[in-house]
């Protein structure tokens, strides 16, 4: 009885006997949430030293260093083209990716300027470092390591590296002995570019006004189309499928709707050896309920856009599901889903 009474007279008053428990339950959630902080700060720890913020520059270029780091994005420009437009090639997924991506981040950096003022910062060179730094992760298999690519990928470290150290001179010169050994037949031709390069950045810094990125980023451009151009031709000689830009739609596309299906071709064509009428056939066979000009909120392309090309491609070339076609999943021994009729 004696227990009862208690108990009545706790539920009455329960502020006189919760306390301890509610001070357990304080002290527990505390406990939980030092635990959280303490991942989330370890979390942040392993990004700065993994991530992209590990490799940002040391310092921005200042004076006669920026005529060099310029000249130095330029050698991209001219040298990492070969993805640019986006065609059919051996190499796809992460390769690609960061070679359009240190071909696009210098040519951003030439035209629209590099530094706290730039259109181009620190983190994104630390992220282009990052993403070529990767690449020595992966797969054989995935890699697929061919000369001429390696070779750019050798020679957009070497840029990027001479961009995030500009007091380093031998990185620049190091970068600058890549391109002419990529250049082959043309490196007389690169060392002439690369000296009127650095001649027309000084004169301009001299002058007190800003070089003209768009002429030298378009100088740069005529030299990278041709390389590209050669390179091709070599490859596709010794049996790789090179492809050409797509532009034959058989159902209405806006130009954003062409770009998607073009990556999507273009990475199931490279990465499955297939041909581009075949990996087109497939994707529009997919496609086909889809408005490929519905460029509304949530519509049919911003659908599409939630997955990356080379996701989409081996989704619908081997039936499977997203995350079963990453890139470090050998898919040598799936079986393609039947050709869809014509």
């Amino acid at each position: 009885m004696q227990a009862d009474e208690n108990d009545d007279e706790f539920a009455e008053f329960p502020e006189f006997y919760d306390d301890e428990d509610d001070d357990e339950a304080e002290d527990d959630d505390e406990a939980e949430d030092d635990d959280e902080a303490e991942d989330d700060d370890e979390a942040e720890d392993d990004d700065e030293q993994n991530g992209p913020e590990a490799l940002e520059p040391v310092a921005f270029p200042e004076g006669a260093q920026r005529d060099r780091v310029l000249a130095a994005a330029l050698l991209a420009v001219r040298h990492t083209a070969l993805f640019e437009p986006v065609v059919a090639s051996p190499w796809v997924g992460p390769v690609r990716d960061a070679l359009v991506r240190s071909h696009s981040t210098a040519v951003v950096m030439v035209r629209e300027g590099y530094g706290p003022d730039g259109e181009v910062g620190a983190f994104d060179i630390g992220l282009t470092r990052w993403m070529l730094a990767g690449l020595a992760e992966l797969p054989e298999a995935v890699r697929r390591p061919e000369e001429a690519v390696d070779g750019q990928v050798e020679l957009a470290r070497a840029v990027f590296d001479a961009v995030a150290h500009p007091d380093d001179g031998d990185r620049f010169a190091g970068a600058c002995a890549l391109a002419e050994r990529l250049a082959g037949p043309a490196a007389e031709e690169e060392r002439a570019l690369r000296a009127r390069d650095l001649a027309d950045l000084a004169a301009a810094r001299e002058a007190g006004r800003r070089p003209d990125g768009a002429a030298l980023e378009e100088r740069s451009a005529v030299f990278g189309r041709e390389r590209a151009d050669r390179v091709r031709a070599e490859l596709r000689a010794r049996g790789h499928r090179i492809g050409e830009v797509l532009t034959d739609f058989p159902v209405p596309v806006t130009e954003r709707g062409a770009e998607v299906v073009r990556a999507i071709v273009a990475e199931m064509a490279g990465r499955f050896r297939v041909s581009e009428e075949e990996a087109a056939r497939r994707v529009f066979a997919y496609f086909s309920d889809m408005d490929l000009t519905d460029e509304s909120d949530m519509g049919d392309l911003d659908y599409i856009d939630h997955q990356k090309p080379d996701q989409w491609a081996g989704g619908i070339y081997l039936g499977l599901e997203f995350h079963e076609v990453r890139w470090d999943v050998d898919l040598s021994g799936r079986t393609p889903v039947p050709l869809p009729p014509e």
